[in-house]
């Protein structure tokens, strides 16, 4: 009774001395962060290099039923099967058993490597559902059940990370969710890597990449958003899901058109192109006198010179000399003349009206 005494009282005493020691150190202002507040401020995003553009991406096959649609690549290695697009949709490239399936496989068991082999900040599970959570590692140490919704709040941090190192299996029930709050932007950095296999039940919307070792099953309009299902030793099945991988570079704003690049000094100013003149409309002097014409439909003065300038006496220039009709002797005209008739031709004194009486120009009388 005596040696229980001595150590019972032994173990006060150090506890004591342990809560004195603590209260001074929090007086004088020299306690130190909580593990949990130190590792929440340096969780680093996992970098899955190539892996980065896969929704979907399997060791054995990739096998869908119904109209999904997969927003990212597709690959599967060392297998060779991608079946079921179509119906389903492929909006990414896809990759069948060649080098780029090949080399993301490998970024991914890297990834899973990294992820699992971060410090945990606390455990928590099985049951993941009406919890929520701010940015760190987590640890379920066996399965993870989903039943209901997990909230993981960013406090508004757009880089937020977020990673859960599942054990074994991870399930969820019919309706269940993972969603993201407080955050500015998309929620790129949810990582969950899982031992086992993974199974999202119908209508359940989820909010990470999934690295799982074996399969992955999406039952019926199952949806994981900002991540993937990445599988490294098995298959992914499908049946009428919406996946879209994780995708956070910034957009980048188009170039106004009509904001003129700034010029540094001493350099030559962009070349522009300025539309084409339009000429103007030629329209007709109001003030420019009518040009008279003849009746030969000739103009009778130049531009400018109206007949009220010419000099008296002077005919139209464009009418030959002397042949205007005003100008003819009376009764002296070419069309009243007989033919073969002319006074230019007529012998000097030779005229009918000089002629004796009885006299013709065939000879003299003979009787």
């Amino acid at each position: 009774m005596t040696k229980d005494f001595a150590r019972t009282a032994g173990r006060g005493l150090r506890l004591a001395r342990s809560a004195i020691l603590g209260s001074s150190l929090v007086v004088a202002g020299l306690a130190p962060f909580s593990a949990s507040a130190t590792e929440a401020r340096a969780v680093d995003p996992v970098d899955l290099d190539t892996a980065t553009s896969y929704a979907v991406l399997a060791d054995d096959a990739v096998s869908n039923t119904g109209n999904s649609v997969i927003d990212g690549d597709v690959g599967v290695h060392p297998g060779t099967e991608v079946s079921g697009f179509p119906p389903g949709v492929i909006n990414g490239e896809r990759h069948a058993g060649d080098a780029a399936a090949e080399r993301a496989q490998t970024d991914l068991t890297d990834a899973y490597e990294d992820a699992a082999g971060r410090t945990a900040r606390a455990t928590i599970g099985p049951d993941l559902g009406g919890q929520t959570l701010t940015p760190g590692v987590y640890q379920v140490s066996e399965d993870a059940d989903l039943d209901g919704t997990l909230t993981l709040d960013a406090q508004g941090d757009a880089e937020a990370v977020f990673i859960f190192q599942v054990g074994s299996d991870l399930d969820t029930a019919e309706n269940s969710a993972v969603r993201v709050v407080n955050t500015p932007g998309p929620a790129c950095n949810v990582f969950w890597t899982v031992g086992d296999s993974a199974d999202l039940n119908t209508n359940t919307s989820f909010t990470g990449r999934i690295m799982a070792v074996k399969d992955i099953r999406l039952e019926s309009a199952a949806r994981v958003e900002q991540g993937g299902a990445l599988s490294r030793d098995g298959a992914v099945t499908l049946d009428t899901n919406a996946v879209s991988r994780s995708d956070c570079t910034p957009a980048t704003a188009p170039a106004s058109p009509t904001t003129p690049a700034p010029v540094t000094p001493g350099t030559t100013a962009p070349e522009t192109t300025a539309p084409a003149p339009v000429p103007p409309e030629v329209t007709e002097s109001p003030t420019a006198p009518p040009t008279e014409r003849d009746r030969d439909g000739r103009p009778t003065a130049p531009p400018g010179r109206p007949d009220r300038d010419e000099p008296p006496g002077r005919p139209d220039r464009d009418e030959p000399p002397g042949r205007q009709d005003r100008d003819e002797p009376p009764g002296r005209s070419d069309r009243d003349e007989p033919p073969g008739r002319s006074d230019r031709d007529e012998p000097p004194g030779r005229s009918d009206r000089d002629e004796p009486p009885g006299q013709s120009d065939r000879g003299p009388d003979n009787g």
